[in-house]
């Protein structure tokens, strides 16, 4: 209360103002929109703009990022450059529609950074990218508003498909328990795809017959989903045996990890079991060596493979 606009929020301001908007003074006491102002005309400090931004009731932030797109520009920038576990609180805070406006900017300035690099170089997935990986931290829920938003109201079903990338399986096999998406809409969704239409079911495989049965009047996607079941198939199987495996080594020794996941992939086919290897070491589950070690006993068809483990601990 003391502060001026010259001075950075206190750590705890949200806080303490939190009680305060509920007793209707806090929004109207609070200093953070004349810091921001202030910050876009150079008349305070980055640490005066930054923590007013931190300590910013939404609601103002909401009011601050509609009024122009500079102020969006400013608040997509504070996003940018924070760790995505600060931010968290603040976007799933946001409306479905601010959320939207933002993701757009984003978006567009993604494709733009993009083209100007080299092919080589350039990144597909938008959320695989760094500065932008707050957003896969919102709440699943939250992302399918967000995905509402874009397909009904903004009729952008471009943007909003491309957060079907950071929606686990079983999410995006129950869309519309999610979204109350009609069929319609739910195509609408899919097409915004182009090409990686194709690349859902492989995803999440359990949308397969889904997709089908929603796509069996349009004999072009039909025909060559239909011409996929063997893939998928063996997709879903490993996607099944991977999360089967990964629930097991997050609560037993490596030994016993090594022998079960030994006893689980004998006699699968190599092809899938590396590719399931490979998941496990992805998430920290086995070690390189450890992969090998049991790729190479998979291969070899030997029994004898907690010896091996003992020998490869002790080395």
């Amino acid at each position: 209360m003391d502060r001026s606009v010259q001075e950075a929020c206190p750590n705890n301001c949200k806080q303490i103002y939190g009680g305060n908007t509920l007793l209707g003074r806090g929004e109207t006491n609070c200093l953070a929109k004349d810091k921001l102002v202030a910050f876009l005309e150079n008349k305070v400090t980055f640490n005066v703009g930054i923590s007013a931004f931190y300590q910013a009731n939404y609601k103002i932030l909401e009011e601050f990022l509609s009024e122009s797109q500079q102020n969006q520009e400013l608040v997509s920038y504070f996003l940018y450059i924070s760790e995505p576990q600060v931010v968290k609180e603040i976007i799933e805070s946001f409306s479905a529609k601010t959320l939207a406006n933002l993701f757009r900017t984003d978006y567009y300035t993604f494709l733009a950074i993009r083209e100007s690099m080299h092919k080589e170089k350039r990144e597909k997935n938008i959320f695989k990218v760094k500065s932008y990986r707050y957003w896969a931290y919102l709440n699943f829920q939250k992302v399918c508003n967000v995905i509402v938003y874009l397909v009904r109201e903004s009729n952008e079903p471009e943007l909003a498909c491309q957060f079907l990338v950071i929606l686990p399986s079983v999410i995006v096999s129950n869309i519309r328990d999610y979204t109350g998406f009609s069929p319609e809409e739910e195509k609408t969704l899919y097409r915004a795809l182009g090409d990686a239409i194709y690349e859902l079911p492989i995803q999440s495989p359990k949308i397969y017959d889904h997709m089908l049965a929603l796509f069996a009047d349009d004999m072009e996607i039909f025909i060559v989903l239909s011409t996929m079941e063997i893939l998928i198939r063996r997709q879903e199987q490993i996607l099944d045996l991977s999360e089967k495996l990964i629930d097991y080594t997050g609560k037993n020794r490596i030994d016993l990890n090594i022998q079960y996941i030994y006893s689980e992939l004998n006699g699968l086919e190599l092809g899938s079991a590396n590719e399931i290897l490979n998941q496990l070491q992805e998430r920290q589950m086995l070690s390189a060596s450890q992969k090998d070690l049991v790729l190479s006993f998979l291969e070899k068809g030997n029994l004898d493979i907690l010896k091996a483990l003992k020998i490869d601990i002790i080395r």
